[in-house]
């Protein structure tokens, strides 16, 4: 099949403009969300309190984003998605600024609450507004940029955000992410309108959710459609080993080559490099299929899990270690935000919820569930377990592609392709 391309290379109708502003905002919640770490020390002296108090809004973010992605994300699949985008980008910009203008770590941790509230809405409702806009066969391109945007938190963001608060004050940290959400508000409110599926994008006979539905109702319709369950466990299996090695990288990298030594940060670094190129990678599954290319990203992330710490004491061969896992691993979470994002049009939103939630509880679970583990047996008893939880989730997804028709492809292209086949007949 032959797809009109714009001058600079772009499938004809690609809202380039929009998917820019949504990486921005994932940029921006991302930042938000890993920013605290470095201030812990800055925050707890400015509220005359301890790291220990500071650190639990690190927790309550992330329940925060866990409880929004499933109690608001779905609001799009019933009202509008530019509208959710939009609300969701406002009262993240509220949270954050009361977080800047905190007197208490009352007040603080009331904004991060809402901050919270409003990434876990955003971010599932950022991939459904991609999957409305871009057709299947180039979604995994568009994901991929958006997903890019995670490890650009990590590499950009976080050490932005710490110099900031080392030379002018931590609070001036969140004032910058207030005014970033700010320009992301901006561009939503400019973005195009929803597309409307056209008949070849019907999976299957649906019903559409009114603003009515019951909110049990349509949710529990939206997990049981056909291959949703088992992508959702597949994601939070695949989160689960990467959070579960992740986690403890940090400490070992500095248990072998020292507090002092710039080697844990390059080695980090290679690894947020990698990640950042599932803009790359998600063009290329585009063009080799996306089921196929899921399941042998998957099957590397197994011997790359258990090579980092058999690595860890030769800097060349475990820098190509972690920049290969970082592309695995963004093509991974790249490709199942787009099978998911097809499995229904109109619980999209609702869809890319669970998935968002089943990724917050895999980093919720991932470092209390190995700590142990690691404390007792170091690193590569780490590396051993997250290889095998992911080896769990190769299986789960092969199967997944099969089950049900025994026919890997999305419905919405197994039409495309028998209406083309009719019309050459």
């Amino acid at each position: 099949m032959s797809h009109q391309q714009d001058k600079d290379g772009n499938p004809a109708g690609f809202p380039l403009l929009t998917v820019l502003g949504l990486m921005a905002g994932i940029f921006t919640v991302g930042s938000e969300e890993l920013v605290v770490s470095p201030l812990l020390v800055r925050m707890a002296t400015s509220f005359d309190t301890t790291v220990g108090v500071m650190a639990l809004s690190v927790s309550v973010y992330g329940a925060a984003t866990a409880l929004g992605a499933l109690a608001f994300a779905p609001l799009g699949d019933r009202v509008s998605r530019k509208l959710s985008l939009s609300v969701g980008m406002a009262v993240f910009i509220v949270g954050t600024v009361l977080c800047a203008c905190a007197t208490g770590t009352g007040l603080f941790f009331t904004g991060r609450a809402l901050a919270g509230l409003a990434a876990g809405a955003f971010v599932p409702t950022a991939y459904a507004f991609v999957g409305d806009q871009i057709p299947y066969e180039h979604r995994a391109r568009a994901m991929g940029i958006l997903v890019s945007s995670w490890s650009l938190s990590l590499v950009l963001g976080v050490p932005m955000g710490s110099f900031i608060g080392q030379w002018v004050g931590w609070r001036w940290t969140f004032g910058l992410l207030s005014l970033l959400g700010g320009l992301v508000l901006s561009a939503m409110l400019r973005a195009g309108g929803e597309r409307r599926p056209g008949p070849e994008d019907r999976t299957e006979q649906e019903e559409k959710p009114g603003p009515s539905a019951g909110w049990t109702r349509s949710a529990a319709r939206a997990f049981l459609t056909p291959r949703v369950p088992a992508y959702v466990l597949a994601t939070f299996l695949v989160m689960l080993g990467w959070y579960g090695m992740y986690t403890f990288l940090g400490t070992a990298l500095e248990y072998r080559y020292g507090s002092a030594s710039s080697l844990t940060g390059v080695m980090i670094l290679l690894y947020g490099l990698g990640f950042a190129l599932s803009s790359v990678t998600g063009r290329f599954a585009d063009r080799l299929g996306k089921e196929r290319v899921l399941t042998a990203a998957l099957a590397g992330l197994v011997p790359a899990l258990v090579g980092v710490p058999l690595l860890i004491h030769w800097p060349a061969p475990l820098a190509v270690c972690l920049f290969c896992w970082g592309i695995l691993q963004s093509l991974v979470v790249t490709l199942l935000s787009t099978q998911l994002s097809e499995r229904s049009q109109h619980h999209r939103g609702t869809i890319l919820a669970f998935y968002s939630l089943a990724t917050n509880l895999a980093v919720a679970v991932g470092a209390a569930a190995l700590a142990p583990l690691f404390t007792a047996h170091g690193l590569l008893a780490v590396g051993c377990a997250c290889a095998a939880i992911t080896a769990v989730a190769i299986g789960l997804s092969r199967w997944t592609a099969t089950a049900a028709t025994g026919d890997p492809e999305p419905v919405a292209v197994s039409r495309r392709r028998e209406g083309n086949e009719g019309k050459e007949t």
